[in-house]
């Protein structure tokens, strides 16, 4: 053996240093190589990755660009959908009809009013101060009703004693005037036609009225107003109808009840009304509603009354309805107006 090379034989140690390693020639030829493949399946995998996530990004890109497209095409659609077909199914109800068997036409809300409540603030209350047992108020009270359906108003009926308002102002009746008596019967007659209300007018009519108190009926009235007032309208028509079309006697119990039924109240209902319309609460109510008109300036009846513009303004007769309307920036279209669509 050698000296200096332990155990290992001389010719051993150049071998081991040639053995492939980072630093001989045949290990940097492999590293070329080797780097060289390396280098082309990670061009390979760049080239196929990148392209894949090209492709996920157009995918991706695509959708989010097909959807924003489709909200948004969609929207409009719906939008020209709801605007044409989808307003006209799915709208609100048309109001009911008015009396004489016409249709304002107008659509009305689920709360009662008008389309037109949408556009407003709020409606101008119309208070109607009446008694049965004016002819004039029934005229008021049936135009009323129809412009309820078309001005923007909520009405409001007031049931009050007439002969408490003549009483407290001094008023008298007009007929007590007998050249003024033979033309109201005149008048009524027309006025009855024009508003096209079955009021029938005969010669003793004003004779009539003076021989009927209306007191015990606009009590029954009010209770029915203040129990239940979904009755409140029917009942009092039909109170004019028994009184001016009829000739009834509307003081008398017995017809009394015989009208309620008329209007739709059952029995029962009708006994229990009559008997509130001689309870203090009932007449405090009566009362102090007549009380009310007073305090507006009410001196006879119809008393309708505006509040508009911050204040209660007072009309006083059926023929003051046009002028009610200039005020609150309504248009009068007859007593009997077209219906508009």
């Amino acid at each position: 053996m050698a000296k200096g090379t332990g155990s290992l034989p001389a010719p051993a140690i150049p071998a081991l240093l040639c053995l492939p390693g980072r630093h001989s020639p045949g290990s940097q030829r492999s590293e070329r190589h080797d780097g060289a493949e390396r280098a082309a399946a990670a061009g390979r995998r760049s080239r196929s990755g990148g392209a894949v996530a090209d492709q996920r990004r157009s995918r991706r890109g695509g959708a989010v660009a097909d959807r924003r497209r489709s909200r948004s095409g969609g929207a409009a659609a719906a939008g020209r959908r709801s605007r044409s077909g989808g307003a006209a199914a799915e709208g609100p109800p048309r109001c009911r009809s008015v009396p004489g068997g016409r249709c304002c036409g107008r659509r009305t809300l689920r709360s009662g009013g008008t389309a037109r409540d949408e556009a407003s603030m709020g409606r101008t209350l119309v208070e109607l101060f009446y008694d049965v047992i004016s002819p004039y108020s029934w005229l008021a009270f049936e135009a009323l009703c129809r412009y309820r359906h078309i001005w923007n108003i909520e009405l409001r009926f007031r049931p009050a004693f007439l002969g408490g308002i003549m009483q407290q102002t001094g008023n008298k009746p007009p007929a007590m005037l007998p050249k003024r008596g033979e033309y109201l019967l005149k008048d009524m007659k027309r006025m009855a036609k024009y508003y096209q209300v079955p009021l029938r007018i005969s010669p003793d009519a004003f004779q009539h009225i003076m021989g009927t108190s209306s007191l015990t009926a606009m009590r029954f009235i009010t209770a029915i107003d203040m129990t239940n007032p979904q009755y409140l309208e029917p009942l009092s028509r039909q109170f004019w109808m028994c009184f001016w079309s009829q000739y009834e006697d509307i003081s008398q119990p017995e017809n009394i009840l015989a009208t309620a039924r008329q209007a739709g109240l059952s029995e029962e209902l009708s006994q229990k009304a009559l008997e509130m319309a001689s309870s203090p609460p009932v007449k405090d109510r009566l009362k102090d509603t007549t009380t009310e008109a007073l305090k507006h300036g009410a001196f006879g009846m119809p008393a309708v009354v505006a509040h508009y513009d911050g204040k209660p303004h007072l009309f006083f007769g059926s023929d003051r309805l046009e002028l009610l309307g200039s005020i609150i920036g309504e248009k009068w279209l007859g007593p009997v107006p077209s219906p508009k669509l």
